[in-house]
């Protein structure tokens, strides 16, 4: 073989070399993105990331393009100790996402002054209250829009699988301690992850992440 046919060799060699280095770096690099978008972890400044989302951080609107999906929020009423005869409740700010590409639920708790939950209270609709007693009252148009502008402290959510010890152990590690309750159900609890996993026999899985700050 001549020269000139061991020079095109070597051409197509590095040519080929070079191609699948880049393309084994993308891989790689998507890869590790793709692990950090389902990591949960605490960073240096004590913010919990998950799902993509960092807490007191990301927004409404942030956790939309994330989940690739709608949010429908509203402020719940949950009832609390009544005082005499009057009902007292503790209001939330949610924003739910009920389309989830593998049919999970999220629920965000979102960051709002007392003041201001009133506020949007008041000119929202009529409260619906269902059979648990938790009240539900739809947002003004002017408050749909403006919360998606929002940052939230925590993030809940219902997988669309039920969870056991041990796939919780193999995503997230060995809970720091574990709780049995009466009606069957355990909590994980992993608070160096602000996470709380509860899982129920006869009812939902719920995932609760919460700022650590």
């Amino acid at each position: 073989m001549g020269k000139i046919g061991l020079l095109i060799i070597l051409v197509l060699g590095l040519g080929t070399f070079f191609l699948t280095s880049q393309s084994f770096k993308q891989h790689e690099q998507q890869n590790s993105q793709a692990n950090q978008h389902r990591s949960t972890w605490i960073d240096d400044t004590g913010k919990l990331h998950t799902m993509g989302l960092v807490l007191g951080e990301s927004t409404v609107r942030d956790a939309e393009l994330i989940l690739r999906s709608r949010s429908d929020a509203a402020i719940f009423m949950y009832p609390e100790s009544k005082q005499g005869n009057e009902q007292r409740f503790r209001l939330e700010l949610e924003a739910y996402f009920p389309s989830i590409a593998d049919h999970s639920k999220i629920m965000l708790v979102l960051n709002i002054k007392a003041e201001e939950l009133e506020q949007i209270r008041q000119r929202g609709t009529s409260p619906r209250i269902y059979p648990n007693g938790v009240a539900r009252v739809n947002l003004a148009n002017e408050d749909t829009l403006s919360i998606k502008q929002f940052t939230f402290n925590e993030l809940r959510l219902v997988p669309s699988v039920q969870l056991d010890a041990s796939m919780l152990e193999a995503r997230f590690g060995k809970p720091q301690s574990v709780q049995r309750n009466n009606d069957g159900s355990v909590r994980y609890l992993y608070p160096k992850l602000g996470l709380k996993a509860l899982i129920n026999p006869d009812a939902k899985d719920v995932l609760s992440f919460s700022s650590a700050k």
